[in-house]
């Protein structure tokens, strides 16, 4: 039996903000290109908000649009209605490939991260130093479960904050 990992991608603020309800809350050019190298080939496993944020399919990725509405769709979305849905269709997805890629993205927004950070192996974080009054939060980690490694820090220039990559790995590996 093949075994399959989650793994959570997220950018926050020092707050563990993650975005408005709508969208992120600052553009960071690096960021959306580490994203990108991140998930390419991968199933992106989303709330339909972060969908209408984004506004259309990524290419070269599934995207898995989870949502209550039994009856929506978009084009280039796979609608499912709970996470053993989503993951199911990420591991269909992936077989259908015929690649070697074993990784289901866990992509946002918060409900989506509360609902799955369980289920994950590893966190890639993006930590960017700002701290906005209001907005949805990531879940609290701890650190009995994970161990927490920065990769990589880029320092303010211009309009772009101070950020940071940190990866998370869980300390007892988990697969779905």
């Amino acid at each position: 039996m093949t075994s399959f990992e989650l793994v959570c991608v997220v950018a926050m603020a020092q707050n563990r903000v993650i975005g408005d309800g709508s969208g992120l809350v600052w553009h960071l050019p690096d960021d959306l290109k580490r994203v990108k190298a991140l998930t390419m080939g991968c199933p992106l496993i989303m709330g339909r908000k972060t969908w209408e944020s984004i506004g259309r399919a990524l290419p070269g990725r599934a995207s898995i649009v989870m949502t209550r509405d039994k009856s929506w769709q978009a084009k280039g979305a796979i609608a499912v209605t709970s996470l053993d849905s989503a993951i199911k269709a990420g591991k269909d997805w992936l077989t259908e490939q015929d690649g070697s890629e074993r990784r289901l993205i866990l992509f946002g927004g918060g409900q989506i991260y509360a609902d799955g950070l369980s289920r994950c192996n590893k966190i890639e974080m993006t930590l960017i130093d700002v701290t906005p009054d209001q907005g949805v939060l990531f879940p609290k980690t701890s650190p009995m479960d994970w161990d927490d490694r920065c990769l990589e820090t880029h320092v303010k220039t211009g309009d772009v904050p101070t950020f940071r990559y940190q990866r998370m790995t869980r300390k007892v590996p988990i697969f779905v």
